[in-house]
């Protein structure tokens, strides 16, 4: 090839290189103009679409109340929030805290319309260079616009929408009033909204008397207030002393504790505010420097409050928890959206329902009377003989003050204050790193009686006095330091008797007292997992601080459908097997479990222990099937307060099979557990609510139940048909809503624990399940037990399932029904027929599960009329007949003295009258024609009562 050949090649590939590079360059500016003209018109039609906002009216979109509704949409309340709000005018703010704000939320804010283009790409830098998400883009003003008209949802389109409003509002409004409303508008955690709440929320000070320290720590929060606010406010029982370190325990019910996860955020604001020539280094360093534990002095915290049922409360509480799950927001971000954003909430309440419902709780004859055992003072005792409730007035006189006896108290030589434990008040440690930091002193409960003769119980609280004031002297008595004394001369006054008197000021006891006995019930659609109705206690009016209906108590025997028979059933018993409901003893060679009744009833089915809730037959089946196999069902059944982990643990007979557990079942837990049998063996986790929507009626979360499969349906329905029994003629009679327990039947367990503490009546029928519990706040005892929760049931569910059609509960095809013999279990023979108690009866099965063996418990011998015992060669033929008898697989040991009630039909021994060369005189004789005696709790037409009997009850046993 020449070389003018060579050189027009390499121009014509040059040039065809550049074409192509002319193409895709033209390609790129088409595209990028047809993109442009589409987003453009996204961004037109957004903007068009979007509401128009007012920027005069600022406030008046601040906080936009929520709304719960009933099941039929009619508005139950109106949620309105406690939280703190104080605006302050521009002047008012420090301005290290405008420039704290500035720093880390936008710092090009003087300079932007809005939007900062500039903010984004610094924004993605930093976050870059830091690996995580350290800075946002968002300008004040967006974030202002957000929090006015938008909600938090992660979309474009919202973007888009936010930064025109960004726009709108900076053309309308100077910088200084747009930070000014940032700062007003602002959440800033512990119920505090805007900078001045958030000043007296945390240091109890006014916004302008904040240093660097303390508002760059404010200014910090906002990103995520539940992490970054330096106190978690908890309640009680949730303190752990060796991890908490306490700020104010002055309330009651809630203790404000410090928490430092605050630190890293305030350190990175100081150091935004350095690196902006905002402070200087030495500002910076000092800042970081403070110690701001010994600075919080919370002046306000974030504790919820209700106005109208327990059931708001607990609506309150799902939306908060469903928001956080299901939205993916932190605690302080949902409570904002609860208390401040305007969302409709409707509930799954039947007004109807829940009206009934509180017009029993208001009845206090649906109640049972308690057994108060009290010292010549009228002091309420406990078992071991200890006060347990102090006679109102024997604690506090009546200008308020709190009286400590002259021998609960003396002075040492320094002139300390020591109160003496043992007397009105408690004394606990407060822990930090496993060491005692303080002392936590409570005034003891106490008690009055109303106008109606009712126990009214007022909890006692701290007293207020610093913890740097109150030390342990060796004995554990508690010390008040005469510093105290000396600043505070109001603490105390003295009578002439030597009565020292504690002035009201500085110590808490409620107000209002709370009737005794307590109750709480749960009723629900077990199909939908919808509550209808929830009361969790007595007095369903005024604030609530504390639902029983979600807190757990000792369960008693109705622990047993759902750990021993249902787990039974399923695992190839059936309802038909026998066990011997006679003396059993535990591996220390003591008698137990003892039942509710007096005695044994012996050879039992498990209908018929489930029916008279026989605690031998419960813990022999528990020990068969295994401790782990019932734990395991409990979980299914969705029982969250299981304890499988510890020396204490409930992985012990008397747990699973007594209900003996270390936390115990909270009554909504367990009305859905038992709401699982009623649905055919799926388990639906309950709901209170069904949807959310924002203020303009758009869809933001939608609450489903979650289900889950635990038992097949023929397993469900016998045991629904077995509590159906316990109705009908068992422990449960009580609840029958029509004399045969057919129309609309009822399948129920009653419940109550030992020294009588807890009565319980959980039920179902083809409609609804429903829980009842009765107890105390303290370990008091009743006057009568679970029967009269049964009869509060009926009280209650007679109303409401007042019209409606009967319907039954539907028996599976896979589920047959056979003749049986109640005591061998097995297919009855001639014999069985014979027995004088009427042993034959019909069961249901599921299809494989029928017995094919025959009775082989009953047996036909010959007897020696003369004695009721064996005939032998030597009894003279004209006194012997053949009769039918029982002959137990085990056989009991008479010589043991304690023999179950059915031992009387027992083959007897030989006869030992007649004998080689004995005339035939009857030693001794016994009445040949007295008939077998039939005890009447085993006949199904007695009102047997649940109640214990105190002097036979073992403290790990429990009644039906």
């Amino acid at each position: 090839m020449s070389e003018n050949n060579e050189r027009n090649t390499k121009k014509k590939k040059k040039k065809k290189k550049y074409s192509i590079l002319r193409i895709i360059l033209v390609f790129i500016l088409l595209v990028g103009f047809i993109g442009s003209g589409a987003l453009g018109g996204l961004v037109f039609a957004l903007v068009k679409s979007a509401k128009p906002i007012d920027v005069a009216k600022l406030d008046s979109v601040l906080s936009e109340n929520s709304f719960i509704f009933d099941k039929e949409g009619n508005l139950i309340e109106k949620v309105e929030s406690n939280e703190l709000r104080i605006p302050v005018e521009y002047d008012q703010i420090p301005v290290h805290l405008k420039n704290a704000i500035i720093a880390i939320e936008d710092r090009n804010f003087e300079k932007h319309n809005g939007v900062s283009i500039k903010g984004i790409v610094r924004a993605a830098l930093e976050n870059l260079k830091a690996g995580a998400k350290v800075q946002g883009a968002s300008t004040i003003t967006q974030q202002l616009a957000k929090n006015l008209y938008l909600s938090n949802e992660k979309a474009y389109s919202r973007k888009i929408i936010e930064a025109y409003y960004a726009m709108q509002i900076e053309s309308q409004l100077s910088k200084n009033q747009i930070l000014t409303a940032y700062l007003n508008s602002s959440y800033f955690g512990a119920g505090a909204r805007g900078v001045q709440a958030a000043s007296h929320a945390y240091f109890s000070k006014d916004v302008s008397e904040l240093d660097l320290a303390e508002s760059a720590l404010i200014a910090g929060i906002t990103k995520n207030p539940s992490k970054f606010s330096p106190l978690k406010t908890l309640r009680k029982e949730d303190i752990d002393p060796s991890k908490h370190f306490i700020i104010d325990d002055s309330d009651a019910i809630y203790t404000i504790v410090y928490d430092e996860r605050f630190k890293e955020r305030q350190s990175l604001v100081l150091k935004l505010m350095k690196d902006e020539n905002m402070i200087t280094e030495e500002e910076y360093q000092s800042a970081l420097s403070v110690d701001i534990k010994s600075r919080l002095k919370p002046g306000g915290r974030q504790v919820s409050t209700g106005i109208t049922s327990y059931f708001v409360d607990q609506v309150k509480h799902d939306v908060i928890q469903a928001l956080m799950k299901e939205l993916d927001k932190t605690e302080e971000e949902a409570k904002d959206m609860l208390y401040n954003q305007g969302l409709r909430i409707y509930s799954t309440m039947d007004l109807n329902i829940q009206k009934e419902l509180e017009k029993a709780y208001e009845d206090s004859k649906n109640f049972p009377q308690l057994v108060a055992k009290k010292d010549k003072a009228g002091n309420i005792l406990n078992k071991t003989g200890s006060v347990l409730l102090f006679k109102y007035e024997n604690l506090i006189n009546a200008n308020g003050q709190l009286m400590i006896s002259k021998n609960g108290y003396q002075f040492d030589p320094a002139g300390n204050l020591i109160l003496l434990k043992g007397h009105q008040l408690s004394f606990d440690p407060l822990y930090e790193n496993g060491n005692i930091i303080g002392v936590q002193s409570n005034v003891r409960d106490v008690y009055s009686l109303s106008t109606d003769k009712e126990y009214l119980m007022y909890k006692g609280g701290p007293m207020n006095i610093p913890h740097q004031y109150k030390s342990y002297d060796d004995k554990k008595n508690l010390v008040i330091s005469k510093e105290f004394l000396d600043s505070n001369p109001d603490f105390f006054g003295k009578t002439d008797n030597g009565t020292l008197l504690v002035n009201k000021e500085h110590f808490y006891i409620s107000d209002q007292g709370v009737v005794q006995p307590q109750s709480a019930m749960v009723i629900m659609d077990h199909q939908s997992g919808e509550i209808k109705a929830l009361v969790g206690g007595r007095d369903i009016k005024g604030r609530r601080l504390y639902n029983r209906a979600i807190n757990p108590r000792q369960p008693g025997s109705a622990i047993k459908p759902l750990s021993v028979y249902t787990p039974a059933i399923d695992n190839g018993w059936t309802a038909a097997d026998v066990v011997d409901d006679a003396p059993n003893y535990d591996e220390k060679g003591n008698l137990w479990p003892k039942n509710s009744y007096k005695g044994f009833h012996g050879l039992s089915t498990l209908r018929e222990g489930l029916q008279w809730s026989i605690n031998v037959l419960a813990v022999k089946i528990t020990e068969q099937i295994g401790v782990n196999t019932s734990l395991d069902y409990l979980k299914k059944f969705g029982i969250t307060t299981v304890d499988d982990q510890g020396g204490t643990s409930d992985l012990n007979l008397a747990a699973m099979s007594l209900g003996g557990m270390t936390n115990g079942i909270s009554p909504l837990e367990i009305t859905a557990a038992y709401g699982a049998l009623a649905n055919g063996g799926v388990y639906t986790s309950p709901k209170s609510f069904v949807k959310i929507t924002d203020r303009d009626g758009n869809v933001i979360l939608e609450h489903t139940s979650f289900k889950n499969l635990v038992v097949k349906p023929e397993v469900a329905f016998i045991v629904t048909d077995m509590l159906k029994s316990v109705v009908s003629g068992g422990t449960g009679n009580r609840a029958k809503l029509d004399n045969g327990n057919d129309s609309i039947p009822v399948a129920g367990k009653t419940g109550t624990t030992s020294d009588n503490y807890d009565a319980w009546f959980v039920g179902y029928t083809p409609y609804y399940v429903g829980g009842v519990w009765i107890g105390n706040d303290v370990q008091m005892q009743l006057a009568s037990g679970s029967t009269v929760s049964a009869q509060l049931w009926k009280t209650v569910m007679s109303k409401v399932h007042a019209g409606l059609p009967p319907r039954s509960f539907q028996r599976p095809e896979n589920v047959v029904s056979a003749q049986v013999d109640t005591k061998s279990g097995k297919l009855p023979t001639q014999l069985s027929y014979l027995d004088p108690r009427n042993t034959v009866r019909s069961e249901y099965f599921i299809k494989g599960t029928v017995p094919g063996d025959y009775d082989d418990v009953h047996v036909e011998v010959e007897i020696d009329t003369s004695t009721n015992k064996l005939a032998t060669p030597y009894c003279p033929p004209t006194l012997i007949e053949k009769r039918v008898f029982v002959q137990r697989k085990i056989p009991i040991n008479p010589a043991s003295g304690v023999l179950p009630n059915d031992y009387i039909y027992e083959v007897p021994g030989e006869c030992d009258v007649h004998y080689p060369g004995s005339d035939g005189t009857i030693i001794d004789p016994l009445n040949p024609t007295a008939p077998p005696f039939i005890p009447d709790d085993m006949n199904g037409n007695n009102d047997m009562s649940e109640d214990p009997q105190p002097d036979i009850i073992d403290s790990n046993s429990d009644n039906q």
